[in-house]
């Protein structure tokens, strides 16, 4: 499976949950879902049994696992750049504040936040460890 499928989805606007054996996806935003979502609702049926086990463990894990405590450190002790940042060519980040102290409250949730459960969560704070350092 594609690295960052599951979170690309989620900034789409999916919500992507695992109810048995089936993934479920719900659409949170107003009006229909953009054109582009179907290529990767295509590629989520292609992986299926991978997106299963990723979702299924990110369900069962009641704290981070020991991997990403390092990289959550790391985050937990950054400050928000003051001006607007890209986080990927597509993606603008406004408010960096704001962003950052959204971030902060899925890290103290735990893995069973929306965007911890499908990993968009990790995958933004990879991207921000490789942009800032």
């Amino acid at each position: 499976m594609r690295a960052g499928l599951l979170s690309d989805l989620s900034v789409i606007g999916y919500e992507v949950c695992l109810e048995g054996e089936t993934i479920r996806l719900r659409y949170k935003k107003p009006n229909a879902p953009p054109e582009s979502a179907r290529q990767l609702i295509d590629e989520l049926r292609e992986c299926k049994q991978e997106a299963i086990n990723i979702l299924a463990t990110a369900k069962d894990a009641a704290i981070w696992p020991d991997d990403v405590h390092k990289l959550i450190n790391w985050f937990m002790e950054l400050e928000a750049p003051p001006e607007p940042f890209y986080l990927e060519p597509h993606i603008r980040v406004i408010d960096p504040a704001k962003y950052f102290a959204s971030l902060r409250q899925e890290i103290a949730i735990g893995p069973s936040c929306p965007r911890g459960k499908n990993g968009a969560l990790m995958y933004d704070l990879d991207i921000l460890n490789k942009k800032l350092n």
